[in-house]
């Protein structure tokens, strides 16, 4: 089975190709073989642009007039809603955010018969806001962890931790900070993000491909293997929600079987290096790599529909380039989040100014 990862890489980079020939001409591609005249013939369409929101008008040029055309959207029939001598114009409404393949057929006014294959990236309409946050309490946290995984489950705190021979799975004291237990794992290994889902720990590795399953005593009962990086990890209610670094995330089944995966878009674009995760209610907050960001995620859509800024609560003098805010986990009795970092010496409980199920941003995020 091919890689996620990579799969989506290839598809990425095979867009940009298309793009690419599409911005100098538009080949006709047909089912049968060409012949020389075939290949004289001129261009019939072209994109005015490859990237649009959900919702535009995808604009398609015409090099002369049609007098039959069909549009097809990733083999679904798309709706032609204007077409001149010279330009069609095609709903993206119902389409789901990411690369998606047009082909446009038809019969010039000549009766020359086309089908041309263009590329379009489809963005977020939603312009996401910046969350506000205030800042409840600070607990103490081990320097020594270097953060990849935070979870609550029945109100008691667990970390995972990495780095080749210094990754762990600990069950954390919250007021002092102390680690209560901990496991490591082999050496080979590079842990990432943890989950807990019906009584059963779930513990990725970086690049092994490997996901650890223990009982709540720490026992090791099982592992995994999946055709990806393993960043981030979280859970709804059935279901796994893996993330690679890319702007995908990954849905599995318990005993990790993919399910679906659902691209993450923000008004400006892919959203990149999703690292640690944490489900609330219908949405992902996700670590963004190497930055101070957390983006929240409407799991129905891929849109972002906030942002958090964590600058202000950088613990001083810490290199944020090696110890990047990592660690996200959810108190659901006290509608808190908490907070850490790479070997951060704190953990930070915040609370949103507006509630996390605010029904006014789901109405927005999944219109």
């Amino acid at each position: 089975m091919l890689n996620w990862h990579i799969r989506y890489r290839v598809r990425y980079s095979l867009f940009i190709v298309l793009v690419c020939l599409a911005g100098f001409s538009c080949q006709n591609t047909k089912k049968e073989a060409k012949t020389p005249d075939d290949l004289e013939k001129p261009s019939i369409t072209a994109l005015v642009n490859t990237t649009y929101k959900l919702g535009d008008t995808i604009s398609i040029q015409l090099s002369q007039p049609l007098s039959q055309a069909t549009v097809m959207i990733d083999d679904r029939s798309a709706g032609i809603i204007q077409r001149t001598t010279n330009a069609l114009r095609v709903r993206s409404t119902d389409q789901k955010l990411g690369l998606h393949q047009l082909v446009i057929s038809g019969t010039t006014a000549n009766k020359i018969s086309f089908s041309d294959t263009l590329g379009i990236e489809l963005w977020s309409d939603v312009t996401p806001p910046t969350l506000l946050y205030s800042v409840i309490k600070t607990y103490p946290h081990q320097t020594s962890s270097f953060t990849q995984g935070l979870e609550f489950y029945k109100g008691v705190l667990y970390e995972g931790t990495g780095l080749n021979g210094k990754s762990k799975l600990m069950q954390v004291d919250l007021p002092t900070g102390s680690i209560i237990k901990s496991i490591p794992i082999a050496t080979q290994y590079f842990g990432e993000g943890i989950t807990i889902m019906n009584d059963k720990i779930y513990q990725l590795t970086w690049t092994s491909g490997v996901c650890f399953r223990y009982s709540m005593n720490f026992t090791l009962e099982k592992t995994f293997t999946y055709p990806t990086q393993g960043w981030g990890l979280t859970h709804n209610d059935s279901t796994l929600i893996l993330s690679d670094g890319s702007n995908r995330l990954y849905f599995l089944s318990p005993d990790f079987q993919r399910k679906r995966e659902l691209a993450i878009y923000d008004h400006q674009g892919p959203v990149m290096n999703l690292n640690e995760l944490e489900y609330v209610d219908g949405y992902v907050f996700a670590n963004v790599w190497q930055t101070n960001r957390i983006v929240q995620i409407d799991l129905k859509s891929g849109k972002v529909v906030g942002y958090l800024d964590m600058e202000p609560i950088l613990p001083a003098g810490i290199d944020t380039k090696a110890n990047v805010l990592n660690g996200i986990a959810f108190q659901a009795r006290e509608n808190a989040l908490y907070l850490t970092g790479k070997n951060w010496p704190a953990l930070y409980k915040i609370q949103l100014q507006k509630a996390l199920n605010n029904k006014a941003l789901n109405k927005v995020a999944r219109r």
